[in-house]
């Protein structure tokens, strides 16, 4: 009788702790991916600045990098969370983005002080507001939030579809974000450099893209980790 309480005991326990290995194996992905994203969004900033003319200083580029590196780590993530709660409700998962974009980019904000009074460097002072650029951001990616969690809960995801979706969302809302960035530029008397308006547009426009495929990409991850698992049972 002691026998077959223990043996059901551990049969309890052992979907719980390997549930929670495969909930870890996935978020330690989809770390790696948006780190990953992170440098090739700065190696492609740099690539269009360089081909607009533009060398920036040795000190610029270190205080860029660790200031999109962390941009797109927490910013996937919780992008990545929210649509892994897609089974529960696709509205809740673009609450989550929504909650992760602003809080991203003031962790982001964060570590560009620190690098900047790290290398003694001159901070740019910021054209748009923390306080616009949190909101629409928000918005931004409360959305796309919402509709990759909605394309998650479908049987087979295509991974055109959800570049497709980073597509449109970055088209409308970084575009968005990029001309106002230029006109209020313009209202301030500032005049937006070329390669600095290029590397705005790359940033708003094409990281929606990659955040997309680094959630598409762990999340079919996720489902191979859970079907190699239930064969090897």
């Amino acid at each position: 009788m002691a026998t077959t309480e223990l043996s059901s005991g551990v049969s309890d326990v052992d979907p719980l702790s390997h549930g929670a290995r495969l909930a870890l194996r996935r978020v330690v992905m989809v770390a790696w991916l948006a780190i990953a994203l992170g440098f090739a969004m700065e190696a492609l900033i740099l690539a269009g600045r360089f081909a607009a003319g533009s060398h920036p200083a040795t000190t610029q580029v270190p205080i860029e990098l660790a200031q999109g590196v962390t941009w797109a780590f927490f910013v996937c993530a919780g992008v990545s969370l929210g649509t892994a709660l897609a089974k529960v409700r696709a509205s809740l998962g673009g609450l989550i983005s929504a909650i992760s974009a602003p809080l991203a980019m003031g962790i982001a904000k964060g570590t560009q002080k620190v690098m900047v009074s790290a290398l003694d460097a001159a901070a740019k002072p910021a054209i748009l507001s923390l306080t616009t650029l949190g909101v629409l951001r928000a918005i931004e990616y409360g959305l796309l939030g919402w509709i990759l969690a909605s394309m998650a809960s479908k049987e087979e995801p295509r991974p055109l579809h959800f570049a497709l979706a980073g597509a449109l969302i970055g088209a409308v809302f970084g575009g968005g974000i990029t001309v106002l960035t230029i006109e209020t530029a313009a209202a301030k008397d500032v005049a937006l450099a070329l390669p600095q308006a290029i590397a705005t547009g790359l940033n708003e426009i094409v990281f929606p893209i990659g955040c997309s495929l680094v959630v598409y990409i762990a999340l079919q991850i996720g489902r191979h980790m859970k079907f190699i698992s239930s064969d090897a049972r």
